[in-house]
């Protein structure tokens, strides 16, 4: 694996000088203003949109759409479809990368790679050919993977995107929106091993002949330790655009801007956006997985009750100040359970809710097995029973 680069002056001075031109208290999102043509900052955690520009507008997205790629990719891996230490072998489609003019880490027609060399190759050196090399690795064809990278798309709500490639180049009718781009990052940043890949700033992808690849995304260096991902993207139509995530104090917020017009603009407008998001809100946390909510009476069961869990975490995104508002309640779907009840079914739920309206919600499951109590138990808890009960 490669490693973050130290943090230059500049670039220091630069993520200072930002944060001292925004509010120091809490702001309304209408004061922040941005030079992307789109933009959204989103809390991953909840779905919650804390800013938004021209949020739905479908633009071209350069090398963002990688990070469908990189999903499906780590997907795919955890599914158990395809393995981190498969050697994949470059095909003469991903070699010809080579001859255009977008990014590539110069994979050489039959050389062999692993799928987290590859993986590297995208997340690190933005490389098209590194794309294609898992994309029929993966599909068998780039043409097969696009469809399931727009099949992915669809079942994550993205309306307004459409992809034709799998890396971004300019192509008719391939296009996303800011908000879209949010939604796959938000699904991109669920999977941390994907986060260990966009987080490299250098690393050393060949030995002979030598090839240092350097992350294009330079926040990794401008916001050391707060940014850890995800991807950028230029072309000529597209303008400087950047998906940015980052954590700081245990909350992470997604960062998209998208039609940054200078060089280095949409690093500065991702940052504006971050600082902001971090200055104004705060996560609080409503519901741990695991945790212990209610217990539930079982009927005829081994265990005359079983608790009930949160299945997944569960936060709420409020402004600084506000977290009085949040609050909480539990639905149960019954007043009893009746034997056997499994481990993990479904109970009831916790609803959250903010200033009196819902801003989430979390299965409550069953947190062990609870088998039917046979004839000899059964009579058994009668004459327990009764003895407690007589004079």
């Amino acid at each position: 694996m490669g490693k973050k680069r130290l943090t230059r002056v500049g670039a220091g001075l630069l993520v200072l000088l930002l944060a001292l031109t925004l509010p120091s208290g809490p702001a309304r999102a209408q004061e922040l203003e941005t030079s992307a043509v789109s933009a959204v900052l989103m809390d991953p955690a909840t779905g919650e949109v804390l800013f938004s520009k021209n949020p739905h507008e479908r633009r071209e997205p350069a090398s963002i759409t990688k990070i469908m790629t990189l999903l499906l990719t780590m997907e795919a891996v955890e599914e158990g479809r395809i393995r981190l230490d498969d050697k994949v072998i470059t095909s003469e489609n991903a070699r010809a990368q080579s001859d255009t003019d977008g990014s590539v880490v110069f994979l050489e027609q039959g050389e062999k790679r692993s799928v987290e060399e590859l993986l590297i190759g995208v997340a690190v050196g933005s490389g098209n050919d590194a794309c294609i090399a898992l994309a029929e690795h993966i599909a068998g064809s780039e043409a097969k993977f696009v469809e399931l990278m727009n099949q992915r798309a669809r079942e994550l709500g993205m309306k307004d995107t459409n992809f034709v490639n799998c890396h971004g180049m300019p192509a008719e009718n391939h296009y996303t929106s800011a908000y879209d781009v949010a939604v796959m990052s938000r699904e991109a940043v669920k999977h941390p091993q994907l986060l260990k890949y966009t987080s490299i700033y250098e690393y050393r992808y060949r030995e002979n002949p030598p090839l240092i690849l350097w992350n294009t995304n330079k926040l990794l260096a401008w916001y050391e330790d707060v940014v850890d991902g995800l991807k950028t993207g230029w072309t000529e139509k597209a303008g400087y655009c950047l998906s940015a995530t980052g954590r700081k104090n245990g909350f992470r917020l997604v960062s998209v801007v998208l039609g940054c017009p200078v060089p280095r603009s949409h690093f500065q407008e991702a940052i504006k956006l971050l600082n902001y998001g971090f200055a104004n809100y705060t996560s609080l946390p409503v519901a741990k997985a695991g945790e212990v909510k209610a217990t539930l009476p079982v009927l005829r069961g081994t265990a005359r009750q079983v608790e009930l869990v949160c299945a997944r975490d569960l936060g709420v995104t409020v402004p600084k100040g506000e977290e009085d508002k949040v609050s909480y309640e539990l639905r149960l779907d019954m007043e009893q359970a009746k034997a056997p009840v499994a481990k993990g079914t479904p109970c009831g739920r916790l609803v959250a809710f903010k200033d009196g309206k819902p801003a989430g919600e979390v299965e409550l499951v069953a947190a062990a097995d609870v088998e039917v109590l046979g004839w000899n138990g059964l009579f058994t808890r009668v004459l327990q029973g009764w003895f407690k009960s007589a004079p």
